[in-house]
Protein backbone atom coordinates (compact mmCIF):
# COMPACT_ATOMS: atom_id res chain seq x y z
CA UNK A 1 0.00 0.00 0.00
CA UNK A 2 1.35 3.63 -1.14
CA UNK A 3 1.82 6.31 1.66
CA UNK A 4 -0.99 8.10 2.08
CA UNK A 5 0.48 10.64 4.03
CA UNK A 6 0.12 14.49 2.93
CA UNK A 7 4.03 15.30 3.32
CA UNK A 8 4.47 11.76 1.29
CA UNK A 9 2.42 12.66 -1.20
CA UNK A 10 3.84 16.30 -1.66
CA UNK A 11 7.48 15.21 -1.84
CA UNK A 12 7.13 12.20 -4.37
CA UNK A 13 4.78 14.69 -6.48
CA UNK A 14 8.14 16.52 -7.18
CA UNK A 15 10.09 13.61 -6.88
CA UNK A 16 8.31 10.58 -7.94
CA UNK A 17 4.76 11.13 -9.24
CA UNK A 18 3.74 7.90 -9.95
CA UNK A 19 4.00 7.03 -6.38
CA UNK A 20 1.77 10.38 -5.53
CA UNK A 21 -0.93 9.46 -7.70
CA UNK A 22 -0.83 5.67 -6.59
CA UNK A 23 -1.22 6.81 -3.13
CA UNK A 24 -3.93 9.81 -3.84
CA UNK A 25 -6.00 7.37 -5.95
CA UNK A 26 -6.15 5.10 -3.01
CA UNK A 27 -6.91 7.76 -0.79
CA UNK A 28 -8.00 11.05 -2.52
CA UNK A 29 -7.37 13.91 -0.49
CA UNK A 30 -7.24 17.60 -2.54
CA UNK A 31 -7.09 19.74 0.67
CA UNK A 32 -3.54 20.07 1.53
CA UNK A 33 -2.74 21.08 -1.86
CA UNK A 34 -5.85 23.63 -2.22
CA UNK A 35 -5.00 25.24 1.27
CA UNK A 36 -1.48 25.35 -0.32
CA UNK A 37 -1.46 26.88 -3.56
CA UNK A 38 -5.16 28.93 -3.12
CA UNK A 39 -3.42 30.27 0.03
CA UNK A 40 -0.60 31.51 -2.24
CA UNK A 41 -2.34 32.90 -5.05
CA UNK A 42 -4.73 35.03 -2.52
CA UNK A 43 -1.10 36.08 -0.93
CA UNK A 44 0.23 37.40 -4.30
CA UNK A 45 -3.09 38.95 -5.25
CA UNK A 46 -3.17 40.80 -2.08
CA UNK A 47 0.38 41.72 -1.89
CA UNK A 48 -0.02 43.09 -5.19
CA UNK A 49 -2.72 45.50 -4.51
CA UNK A 50 -1.06 47.13 -1.56
CA UNK A 51 1.59 47.87 -3.69
CA UNK A 52 0.49 48.41 -7.29
CA UNK A 53 -0.02 52.00 -8.07
CA UNK A 54 -3.56 51.57 -8.33
CA UNK A 55 -4.89 54.57 -10.55
CA UNK A 56 -2.56 53.28 -13.38
CA UNK A 57 -3.62 49.71 -13.24
CA UNK A 58 -6.87 50.80 -13.58
CA UNK A 59 -6.43 52.63 -16.27
CA UNK A 60 -4.06 50.32 -18.21
CA UNK A 61 -6.91 47.83 -17.93
CA UNK A 62 -9.63 50.25 -19.14
CA UNK A 63 -7.54 51.13 -21.71
CA UNK A 64 -6.65 47.62 -22.94
CA UNK A 65 -10.44 47.15 -23.36
CA UNK A 66 -10.23 49.87 -26.48
CA UNK A 67 -13.95 51.07 -26.04
CA UNK A 68 -13.69 54.22 -23.54
CA UNK A 69 -12.11 58.00 -24.52
CA UNK A 70 -9.63 59.13 -22.32
CA UNK A 71 -12.10 61.47 -20.34
CA UNK A 72 -14.45 58.28 -20.03
CA UNK A 73 -11.49 56.39 -18.03
CA UNK A 74 -10.29 59.21 -16.17
CA UNK A 75 -13.88 59.33 -14.51
CA UNK A 76 -13.85 55.46 -14.21
CA UNK A 77 -11.05 55.55 -12.27
CA UNK A 78 -11.95 58.35 -10.15
CA UNK A 79 -15.03 56.11 -9.28
CA UNK A 80 -13.22 53.06 -8.44
CA UNK A 81 -10.80 54.57 -6.36
CA UNK A 82 -14.05 55.78 -3.80
CA UNK A 83 -12.37 52.45 -3.11
CA UNK A 84 -9.25 51.80 -0.15
CA UNK A 85 -6.77 49.99 -2.07
CA UNK A 86 -7.28 47.48 1.39
CA UNK A 87 -10.32 46.77 -0.10
CA UNK A 88 -9.23 45.78 -3.29
CA UNK A 89 -6.66 43.64 -1.62
CA UNK A 90 -9.26 41.97 0.28
CA UNK A 91 -11.46 41.31 -2.52
CA UNK A 92 -8.57 40.12 -4.83
CA UNK A 93 -7.31 38.31 -2.20
CA UNK A 94 -10.91 36.12 -2.18
CA UNK A 95 -11.59 36.25 -6.02
CA UNK A 96 -8.52 35.04 -7.17
CA UNK A 97 -8.47 31.69 -5.31
CA UNK A 98 -12.21 31.39 -5.93
CA UNK A 99 -11.56 31.77 -10.02
CA UNK A 100 -8.56 29.32 -9.70
CA UNK A 101 -11.56 26.84 -7.73
CA UNK A 102 -13.74 27.03 -10.38
CA UNK A 103 -11.52 26.36 -12.99
CA UNK A 104 -9.74 23.00 -11.26
CA UNK A 105 -14.11 21.88 -11.03
CA UNK A 106 -14.26 22.62 -14.19
CA UNK A 107 -11.32 20.86 -15.33
CA UNK A 108 -12.36 17.79 -13.11
CA UNK A 109 -16.27 18.01 -14.66
CA UNK A 110 -14.65 17.49 -17.91
CA UNK A 111 -12.30 14.08 -16.42
CA UNK A 112 -15.56 13.30 -15.45
CA UNK A 113 -17.06 13.31 -18.50
CA UNK A 114 -14.53 11.47 -20.26
CA UNK A 115 -14.79 8.77 -17.79
CA UNK A 116 -18.21 8.25 -17.80
CA UNK A 117 -17.96 8.19 -21.84
CA UNK A 118 -14.67 5.38 -21.34
CA UNK A 119 -16.27 3.42 -18.55
CA UNK A 120 -13.24 3.78 -16.52
CA UNK A 121 -14.87 4.10 -13.08
CA UNK A 122 -12.97 7.21 -12.01
CA UNK A 123 -15.27 9.07 -9.90
CA UNK A 124 -15.24 13.12 -9.64
CA UNK A 125 -13.27 12.93 -6.78
CA UNK A 126 -10.31 11.63 -8.05
CA UNK A 127 -10.03 13.92 -10.81
CA UNK A 128 -10.39 16.62 -8.87
CA UNK A 129 -7.66 15.44 -5.89
CA UNK A 130 -5.45 14.87 -9.30
CA UNK A 131 -5.94 18.26 -10.17
CA UNK A 132 -5.42 19.84 -7.24
CA UNK A 133 -1.94 17.93 -6.41
CA UNK A 134 -0.83 18.30 -10.20
CA UNK A 135 -0.66 22.19 -9.68
CA UNK A 136 1.75 21.84 -6.74
CA UNK A 137 4.57 23.00 -9.34
CA UNK A 138 2.19 26.48 -9.61
CA UNK A 139 3.94 27.11 -6.05
CA UNK A 140 7.48 27.84 -7.14
CA UNK A 141 6.18 30.33 -9.48
CA UNK A 142 4.19 32.05 -6.96
CA UNK A 143 6.82 32.15 -4.34
CA UNK A 144 9.03 33.62 -7.04
CA UNK A 145 5.92 36.17 -7.92
CA UNK A 146 5.65 37.50 -4.24
CA UNK A 147 9.91 37.28 -3.95
CA UNK A 148 9.72 39.55 -7.48
CA UNK A 149 7.12 41.92 -5.55
CA UNK A 150 9.38 42.60 -2.72
CA UNK A 151 12.78 42.47 -4.39
CA UNK A 152 11.62 45.67 -7.18
CA UNK A 153 9.65 48.72 -7.33
CA UNK A 154 6.37 47.18 -8.47
CA UNK A 155 4.34 50.48 -8.59
CA UNK A 156 4.10 49.62 -12.13
CA UNK A 157 4.70 46.48 -12.16
CA UNK A 158 1.98 44.86 -15.29
CA UNK A 159 0.14 41.53 -13.65
CA UNK A 160 1.79 39.71 -16.39
CA UNK A 161 4.71 40.36 -15.55
CA UNK A 162 4.33 39.72 -11.83
CA UNK A 163 6.60 35.90 -12.25
CA UNK A 164 9.73 36.45 -13.05
CA UNK A 165 9.14 32.68 -14.61
CA UNK A 166 6.79 33.41 -16.66
CA UNK A 167 7.73 33.05 -20.88
CA UNK A 168 7.28 36.32 -21.22
CA UNK A 169 10.34 37.14 -19.15
CA UNK A 170 12.23 34.67 -19.39
CA UNK A 171 12.25 35.29 -23.20
CA UNK A 172 12.27 38.95 -22.48
CA UNK A 173 9.21 39.63 -24.80
CA UNK A 174 7.28 42.98 -24.25
CA UNK A 175 2.96 42.27 -23.80
CA UNK A 176 2.06 45.92 -23.89
CA UNK A 177 -0.20 46.69 -26.75
CA UNK A 178 -0.48 42.84 -27.46
CA UNK A 179 -3.69 40.89 -27.56
CA UNK A 180 -5.91 39.66 -24.55
CA UNK A 181 -4.99 35.76 -25.65
CA UNK A 182 -1.24 36.42 -26.40
CA UNK A 183 -0.68 38.25 -22.77
CA UNK A 184 -2.13 35.63 -21.48
CA UNK A 185 0.04 32.62 -23.20
CA UNK A 186 3.12 35.23 -22.18
CA UNK A 187 2.00 35.14 -18.61
CA UNK A 188 2.22 31.27 -18.20
CA UNK A 189 5.08 30.22 -16.84
CA UNK A 190 7.59 27.03 -17.08
CA UNK A 191 5.58 25.08 -14.16
CA UNK A 192 2.59 25.22 -16.41
CA UNK A 193 3.92 22.66 -18.49
CA UNK A 194 5.16 20.59 -15.37
CA UNK A 195 1.67 20.73 -14.55
CA UNK A 196 0.29 19.58 -17.66
CA UNK A 197 3.09 16.76 -17.61
CA UNK A 198 1.66 15.77 -14.12
CA UNK A 199 -1.89 15.22 -15.09
CA UNK A 200 -0.78 13.02 -18.03
CA UNK A 201 0.98 10.84 -15.43
CA UNK A 202 -2.17 10.99 -13.01
CA UNK A 203 -4.49 10.41 -15.55
CA UNK A 204 -2.13 7.46 -16.59
CA UNK A 205 -2.31 6.34 -13.13
CA UNK A 206 -6.43 6.67 -12.32
CA UNK A 207 -7.39 5.24 -15.10
CA UNK A 208 -5.41 3.28 -16.15
CA UNK A 209 -4.21 4.21 -19.54
CA UNK A 210 -1.36 4.21 -22.16
CA UNK A 211 0.73 7.57 -21.87
CA UNK A 212 -0.66 8.26 -25.49
CA UNK A 213 -3.95 8.00 -24.40
CA UNK A 214 -3.51 10.04 -21.00
CA UNK A 215 -1.91 12.87 -23.27
CA UNK A 216 -4.90 13.09 -25.70
CA UNK A 217 -7.38 13.60 -23.01
CA UNK A 218 -5.18 15.78 -20.95
CA UNK A 219 -3.99 18.02 -24.03
CA UNK A 220 -7.35 18.05 -25.82
CA UNK A 221 -9.04 21.13 -23.89
CA UNK A 222 -5.44 22.79 -23.69
CA UNK A 223 -5.48 22.57 -27.28
CA UNK A 224 -9.04 23.97 -28.39
CA UNK A 225 -8.10 27.17 -25.83
CA UNK A 226 -5.07 28.25 -27.90
CA UNK A 227 -6.62 27.35 -31.05
CA UNK A 228 -9.84 29.26 -29.74
CA UNK A 229 -7.44 32.12 -28.44
CA UNK A 230 -5.99 32.64 -31.80
CA UNK A 231 -9.10 32.80 -33.72
CA UNK A 232 -10.75 35.54 -31.42
CA UNK A 233 -7.31 37.62 -31.37
CA UNK A 234 -7.74 37.36 -35.30
CA UNK A 235 -11.21 38.41 -35.90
Amino acid sequence: MADSSSVSVLVNIFTSPVAAFTALKERPNPWPALLIVLGLYAAVSYLYLQVVDLPWMLDRQLSQGGNLTEDQRTQAVDAALQLSPTVYSVIGAVTTPLSILIVYALIALYYTGVSFATNDGVKYGHWFTMIAWSAMPVVLGLVASFVNMLAVDSRFLPQEQLNPLSFGNLLALNSEGAPMGQRVLLSLDITTLWTVMLQIIGYQVFAQRSVVRAAIVVLAPVVVTILLSAIIAAL
